[in-house]
């Protein structure tokens, strides 16, 4: 696809955005001020300044990106990034929402395998009342039958199932760790784990809160 063609596509899907800021009244009025001077309305001045920084849809030029570009690492954000996952993940071309749901599936896989492991161990008669409906041969009709014939076979299924979660626990655990690579190493020490554990927790949240933010961004109508 070229340059054309892509910028094309990002025209056709431009539309109004809602992004908060946090602004004095006097800065409000010098804002306003100097938009007017110019010509300009508030929101145009940030999307034209938002193109050159980040080399957008819409740009001024070469130099207003270059310039844009060295305001940005000049600014104590631009100079001193923080090492966090966040950053990590972005940097490296990963998706911040995947990794969340790689930690949620690694979750959901540990809590399946604890329960079938349960119902393998100490089976009860609640399998007596899981059903499913059985259709006719062209689908048209079904009637509710019993999902198992015996004991015996809800536990051979529930073994199968065992396989499958500890299958999905191994990817997903992977896919974790390959995300997570070159980031940062684990601690041997108990005191010093469980000190990176609730840095861990800090960085989550960070991250989640970014995927918010961005989707506020993307689902504003």
């Amino acid at each position: 696809m070229s340059w054309q063609e892509e910028q094309q596509e990002e025209i056709e899907i431009i539309r109004e955005r809602k992004i908060t800021v946090k602004l004095s009244d006097a800065d409000c009025d010098r804002l306003a001020k100097k938009c007017g001077e110019y010509g300009l309305t508030i929101g145009e001045l940030i999307e034209n300044f938002v193109g050159d920084l980040v080399d957008g849809t819409y740009s001024n030029g070469s130099d207003e990106r270059m310039y844009a570009q060295q305001w940005f690492e000049r600014c104590w954000f631009g100079m001193f990034p923080k090492p966090t996952l966040l950053n990590h993940l972005l940097s490296e071309g990963y998706e911040p929402q995947h990794f969340l749901d790689a930690l949620n599936n690694i979750e959901t896989a540990k809590r399946d395998i604890k329960r079938s492991q349960k119902d393998i161990a100490e089976p009860t008669d609640e399998w007596k009342n899981i059903y499913h409906n059985k259709y006719n041969g062209d689908f048209t009709s079904y009637e509710i039958v019993h999902t198992y014939s015996s004991l015996e076979e809800f536990i051979e299924h529930e073994k199968e199932c065992l396989e499958s979660y500890k299958d999905d626990l191994r990817e997903w655990t992977e896919e974790r760790d390959m995300m997570l690579e070159n980031w940062n190493s684990s601690n041997a020490d108990l005191e010093e784990a469980l000190e990176e554990q609730k840095n861990m927790d800090e960085e989550i949240e960070r991250i989640k809160k970014w995927v918010t933010d961005r989707n506020l961004i993307f689902n504003h109508k």
